[in-house]
């Protein structure tokens, strides 16, 4: 279950938080400011799942960004999304799956290029890997403010959906 915003903060208390994704289309899309746009983005990301769990049906996915936020000041451009994969996951992949989720997720280019015409902003990482866990833990817990600079001392929570 999605925890509540404290006090008067747009975004979630700080930790890992489970979530389905009918709970974050209720909370996120529903229940939020700038409905119309998250429809959009929250509709790419509802397919883009539905794309990676039929081609690895135990991926997790760690989702952040403001789009799990209820930020006043603007609306969500895209979700942001870290899917936790065991090694073994990919390397039991044929090739055409391997083929299937290579534009799934985002290349940083130059140009850049996420998936689902930009609505999804997509990485990988292995499960186990201690140092990108680390990394992505730590990254979706910042808090950026309207002229997205850091809030020091602040910390957020992200979402985890699992199979």
């Amino acid at each position: 279950m999605i925890p509540a915003f404290e006090d008067e903060a747009w975004y979630l208390p700080q930790g890992l938080h489970a979530a389905t994704i009918d709970e974050i289309e209720e909370r996120f899309v529903v229940a939020a400011p700038f409905a119309d746009r998250r429809r959009i983005v929250f509709d790419a990301f509802r397919l883009w799942h539905g794309i990676i769990t039929s081609v690895v049906p135990d991926a997790r996915f760690w989702v952040d960004g403001g789009f799990v936020t209820h930020k006043p000041w603007a609306a969500p451009s895209d979700v942001d999304v870290t899917v936790m994969l065991r090694p073994d996951d990919l390397n039991n992949l044929s090739d055409e799956q391997q083929q299937r989720l290579d534009p799934m997720f985002t290349k940083n280019g130059p140009p850049r290029q996420q998936p689902m015409s930009g609505l999804v902003d997509a990485f990988i990482c292995l499960r186990g890997d201690i140092d990108k866990t680390l990394y992505w833990r730590e990254h979706w817990s910042t808090v950026l403010d309207q002229n997205r600079v850091k809030l020091a001392g602040t910390q957020k929570g992200f979402l985890e959906v699992r199979p």
